[in-house]
């Protein structure tokens, strides 16, 4: 079902809650990634309405205040989809935005896991550098801050020689365009 044209998206949530900056429970900066702020708090509001409210609203609680619905869908820009809480009031009959955040029921990832990636940056540490290949062996989301990443690294004959973790700015994907070549670990 469809959400009512009568629906209520408070500007002051919007404005105070979902883009002003918290110590806690901060969805600012998630919402920042798509290039929302308090600056531009309208853009946010329109595209709730012309990019989520055309979608079906699901019903999951029932409370005494009223019936509460859930829209997943993706809003222009978050890496991830977008999970809305509404609720339909029973007193008013209005249909009111509660909350909004990042689905986890379905993560997304910019990178496949076990798919093959570039180091963008050296770790001196393990002896990495930059153009070295390594395996994504698992995804480390973020609400606050960019996605990381653990790789692990092999040498030329299959053997780990590293397991590190980057943030996904720090890896990119392998091109048709590059060539590997081999060096020596102890020359990093």
């Amino acid at each position: 079902m469809k959400l009512p044209s009568t629906a209520v998206i408070s500007a002051e949530k919007i404005k105070n809650y979902l883009l002003k900056p918290r110590k806690r429970n901060d969805k600012s900066k998630w919402l920042a990634k798509a290039g929302y702020a308090l600056a531009n708090w309208q853009q946010l509001e329109k595209d709730l309405w012309t990019q989520i409210l055309s979608l079906d609203a699901v019903p999951t609680d029932k409370t005494i205040f009223g019936q509460v619905f859930e829209i997943r869908g993706e809003l222009k820009g978050p890496t991830e989809k977008t999970l809305l809480i509404w609720m339909r009031e029973y007193e008013s009959n209005l249909s009111k935005f509660i909350t909004m955040f990042p689905d986890k029921s379905e993560v997304s990832m910019k990178y496949e896991l076990f798919k093959e990636v570039v180091l963008l940056k050296d770790i001196p540490e393990r002896k990495l550098k930059n153009g070295d290949v390594a395996t994504i062996v698992e995804h480390h989301p973020s609400d606050t801050s960019e996605d990381g990443y653990s790789l692990e690294v092999f040498n030329v004959f299959g053997a780990t020689i590293a397991v590190v973790v980057v943030a996904e700015s720090e890896i990119e994907k392998l091109k048709e365009s590059e060539v590997f070549s081999v060096r020596s670990l102890e020359a990093a």
